[in-house]
């Protein structure tokens, strides 16, 4: 049985350890940096003692097998406007097929709507492109973001 709840970062921490490596593998696809895996818990940590992390997870029977982390705040230049930026999602490619996915985004969506949210932020990789999951679940293409390591 597959279950989402909302959990408290650093009570999932050793749970999230486990899996963080075969997601970054993932991503590290597509980057030309080469930069290492290096998560800072420390402000993690801070973000949650600040009621500003917020942590969906996936889990079939106890075992973890995708979360989903946003950052709430109000941004600087619209402070009415609650705004939940998703920080990082996941979901083992054993469990991408079927609704699963859609499930964890509509459960995460009602949480940040409990919490007066009014806009979620969201963003997909180039090469992982998950377009068609984010417009299927009504979220709007707003802007591309360019990067580049120097």
């Amino acid at each position: 049985m597959i279950t989402f709840q909302v959990e408290n970062y650093s009570d999932a921490l050793n749970d999230l350890i486990k899996i963080y490596p075969e997601h970054y593998a993932e991503l590290e696809e597509g980057f030309k940096g080469g930069y290492e895996l290096e998560p800072n818990w420390e402000s993690y940590y801070g973000l949650e003692q600040a009621g500003m992390l917020h942590l969906i997870t996936c889990r079939k029977e106890q075992e973890l097998i995708g979360y989903m982390m946003f950052i709430v705040c109000a941004p600087l230049h619209v402070k009415s406007c609650l705004t939940a930026l998703e920080d990082i999602y996941y979901l083992r490619k054993e469990h991408r097929k079927g609704r699963t996915g859609i499930k964890m985004f509509q459960f995460a969506e009602q949480h940040l709507k409990s919490l007066n949210v009014n806009r979620i932020m969201c963003s997909t990789k180039v090469h992982l492109d998950n377009s068609r999951l984010l417009e299927y679940l009504g979220y709007t293409f707003m802007e591309k973001l360019y990067s580049k390591f120097i």
